[in-house]
């Protein structure tokens, strides 16, 4: 079993894989926003923000929105300004 340690620095050195694109959805996750938030604030379609939102999930090797939003906050992608 790996440590914790482990499985974020693994996921932190798949950061560099996330496009630009899902880079802007990454940041509105962290900040706990909706498909439907994402969508709106970045012009995209609900369908289309939750196929970021996957693939965001799939390239970090986490298993849902809350390890990504903690894991943005700890590698200090994700910022609490604007929130």
């Amino acid at each position: 079993m790996n440590s914790v340690d482990e499985v974020w620095g693994t996921a932190m050195a798949r950061v560099p894989l996330l496009s630009e694109r899902e880079l802007d959805v990454f940041q509105l996750l962290g900040k706990g926003a909706s498909n439907r938030t994402i969508a709106t604030q970045l012009a995209i379609t609900e369908r289309t923000a939750k196929a970021h939102v996957a693939q965001i999930l799939a390239k970090l090797g986490v298993e849902s929105r809350l390890q990504a939003g903690i894991a943005g906050f700890a590698w200090q992608i994700v910022t609490r300004a604007g929130i």
